[in-house]
């Protein structure tokens, strides 16, 4: 189902910028988990925007289906290849744990800006130890800087810095689901 083409309804819903109404008809459409997930995340999506773009394209110049920008707090799927409901759940997900590292006080920034510190001082020049914004979108999009972090083991910790973050975003992810 999530690797389908999106929905006839949500589709139209993205064309017109209404991201919680798409994310509520795929909550209807899409049974199990992952209908529950867009529901959710309708509910607390907040005033994040989605746009549809011929030739997408990320910072780098390359083509993607999907790509969120936290300084619009702006979701932009392609119209050829976006177009599915994993994409717009996928660029979702980013966009709602950029809002949850926006709160300092939320208890997953806390974590993962704990772990920023404890691994900050080890990844050499690497783009992800600019801040933790940084840290936490080149960890959920580079392979290369993931990689890194399985490496890592700070504090001579048994568990490396990917696995304490992969945990930190998968609970995140179950809290949401309620």
């Amino acid at each position: 189902v999530v690797s389908s083409p999106m929905h006839p309804l949500a589709q139209d819903a993205v064309n017109a910028g209404d991201l919680k109404k798409s994310l509520g008809i795929l909550g209807e459409k899409i049974n199990g988990t992952l209908g529950k997930l867009a529901t959710r995340l309708a509910e607390t999506i907040g005033d994040t925007k989605v746009k549809v773009v011929k030739g997408l394209k990320d910072e780098s110049g390359k083509a993607v289906p999907g790509y969120y920008d936290p300084k619009t707090d702006t979701i932009s799927l392609d119209a050829d290849t976006g177009m599915s409901p994993h994409v717009l759940l996928h660029e979702v997900v980013h966009a709602a744990t950029s809002h949850v590292i926006d709160n300092k006080s939320h208890p997953v920034t806390k974590q993962l800006q704990k772990l920023f510190d404890d691994v900050k001082g080890l990844l050499d020049t690497a783009y992800g130890a600019t801040d933790l914004d940084e840290f936490v979108a080149e960890s959920m999009s580079n392979v290369q800087f993931q990689n890194k972090l399985r490496m890592l083991h700070p504090n001579g910790d048994k568990v490396s810095a990917w696995q304490r973050f992969s945990n930190t975003i998968s609970n995140f992810a179950r809290r949401l689901l309620g």
